[in-house]
Parts: C-alpha cells; structure tokens; sequence
C-alpha cells in the first residue's frame, strides 16, 4: 500500500500519560467526593481505570466516571482543563523511538493527530514533548463534539488526503479508521487489542517501512 499521508491516535500510540491523567483528576475529584458518594462515585482513579477508557469520547468518559452526579458535566469540564494545566507541567511518557521515527515520517510525508480528546489536549503533548515540528495538523473531539471516523474524515477533506493511513492501538481506533474509510495499522505496544486491522506493528520503528 502507498500512502500520502499518516494519522496518528495519541493516547495509547504516540505516549503513556494515563498516570499523569489519573493525578490531575484526583485533584479535581477529591474537591467533590462527598457530594458524589452519595451516586456510588467519586473513587480514586488510577492508571489502570483511565487506560481503559482511552479511546472512549468525552461523553461517555463522563458517563462512566460520574453517573447520574447532576453536577457531573461541569465536574468532567473542571477535570479536562486541571487535565491540561497538569501535563503541561509533568507531560505523559513518549514511547521509546517516537521522535525519532516522526523525524524520519515527516521528512517524506504530512503526519497529524487526530483523538477524541478535549480541546487543548494535542496541544499540550505537542508543546511538552517538542515533537510540533513533525506535524501538519490535528483534529480532537473537542473541536468537533463529532466521533473519530467523522473526525478523520473531515481532516482528510480540510487538508485535501487522498491516501491517509490511520495508526492506533485500540478497537475503536480501528472501528474509527473503518468507519472513515482509512486504512489502520495496529499499534500492538499500546493499549487494546483489535479484531482487524490492515497492518500490525510491534514498535514505532515499524513504521518506517511504510515508506
């Protein structure tokens, strides 16, 4: 296969940042607990819970996390920017050979981001890892308010890909890539495992081949 282009997923594909997250919502949280325990909520959150909900877009996280909390939707919009504030002073792990292999990607072909993460969010793992300069563009949920195959789509369309590929660790990534008509490469060092998916890799470096 040929491509002209490479999407990437964040979470789970690009770095590891589910215990920095699990941190940041603590501290919100922990402002809130009494009123949520009353709903069966308001637990500590580990590293473990919020990896299983990467993937996930910011509505069903909420859903999740807070149930039927009345005060949950502004509770999850104070939690998304400490999120950001959060990372943007102890930023998430990048996966050995990332820089390295967006430095060789970008040099040959447009790479973006495309999460279902809220706004701000790309923006941050790209100003606290300094990997900015290997991307064209990205596109979150929190843009849109639209899911992933949408998003990858309508990225596609605003930067004019003809033949983008989709690189992701999870079964909603490929379930996004399917939807959008992109073809997906399999990050097996992430997150999840998926039922299809056009390309495996075992590490970042694998992606060199595609090119």
């Amino acid at each position: 296969m040929k491509f002209d282009s490479i999407l990437f997923d964040l979470d789970g594909t690009l770095w590891d940042a589910t215990a920095q997250v699990a941190e940041a919502w603590n501290e919100v949280i922990a402002g809130e607990r009494e009123q949520l325990a009353p709903y069966g909520k308001g637990q500590a959150l580990t590293a473990a819970d919020v990896r299983a909900l990467c993937g996930k877009i910011m509505d069903d996280i909420t859903d999740l996390l807070f149930g039927d909390y009345p005060g949950k939707q502004a509770l999850a919009e104070r939690c998304y920017l400490h999120e950001n504030d959060y990372l943007a002073g102890s930023p998430g792990v990048v996966y050995p050979g990332v820089p390295d292999v967006l430095a060789a990607l970008s040099a040959k072909l447009p790479l973006y981001i495309v999460s279902n993460c809220q706004t701000g969010y790309i923006e941050t793992f790209l100003e606290g890892t300094g990997l900015s300069r290997y991307f064209s563009g990205h596109l979150s949920f929190g843009e849109t308010q639209r899911p992933k195959g949408d998003n990858i789509r309508l990225l596609c369309q605003r930067e004019g890909l003809r033949a983008p590929v989709y690189v992701g660790d999870t079964q909603s990534d490929a379930d996004a890539a399917a939807a959008a008509g992109v073809p997906f490469v399999h990050a097996r060092y992430g997150f999840g495992e998926v039922q299809h998916c056009d390309l495996s890799i075992a590490a970042p470096e694998d992606l060199l081949s595609l090119v």
